[in-house]
């Protein structure tokens, strides 16, 4: 169709040139008219035809993937309070320290929506420039501590304590310090550790690896 509309808007132009008494104004609104029906239904076509497995191909090699779907409780009650939902990309699973250095650096960068359980009070906050600090493995449990930036209100918080937990490459668990100082960040996130899940081969589309399934 797309062949057809241009063959049109050349022929409209061979004719529109041919007549003597053809305004110069004319003919430049006949042009940007067939421009537009040539090229916005292309534009339109490649704007929506990027499905997910098709996204997965320009993913980093060597990074895992997750979602972000977790409830945080409100003190003193021990009530739900928040429902978190996000996603997030590192590439230190299965790594140690002695795996990062300047022109490989530790990476783990995460966006979560918060929103209290009535629908109000609806934001959003990123976590990145990881820097981890230690790595410990117990059974099936790989804990990586360290610090990192966390968007608030208001604005961007450095060195923020930060505990990453990869259990049974299934599950993880984002835990922030609840006693770190600035008034701020105190308790925003609760006691209770961020959960969700670590995306496998499967769940990507078969387009990139993810941790190693057990």
């Amino acid at each position: 169709m797309k062949t057809t509309m241009l063959a049109s808007f050349i022929t409209a132009i061979v004719l529109s040139l041919s007549l003597s008494t053809f305004k110069k104004k004319e003919f430049i609104a006949i042009v940007l008219i067939g421009l537009v029906l040539v090229f916005v239904p292309t534009l339109v076509v490649v704007t929506h035809a990027v499905p997910y497995s098709h996204m997965g191909r320009s993913m980093e090699k060597g990074s895992n993937y997750g979602s972000i779907a977790s409830i945080q409780h409100s003190e003193p009650m021990k009530s739900p309070e928040w429902i978190l939902s996000g996603n997030w990309v590192t590439n230190i699973i299965n790594k140690t320290m002695t795996d990062f250095n300047q022109t490989n650096p530790a990476k783990f960068d995460a966006t979560f929506t918060m929103t209290m359980v009535n629908g109000s009070a609806r934001h959003q906050h990123h976590i990145s420039n990881f820097s981890p600090t230690d790595v410990k493995t117990e059974n099936d449990t790989v804990t990586y501590k360290g610090l990192a930036t966390v968007t608030l209100k208001e604005g961007p918080l450095a060195d923020v304590p930060i505990e990453i937990k990869i259990i049974n490459n299934n599950l993880i668990s984002i835990w922030f310090d609840p006693t770190f100082e600035p008034a701020k960040f105190e308790m925003h996130f609760g006691e209770t550790p961020i959960y969700g899940t670590v995306f496998k081969t499967n769940d990507m589309g078969n387009k990139e690896p993810a941790a190693p399934q057990k």
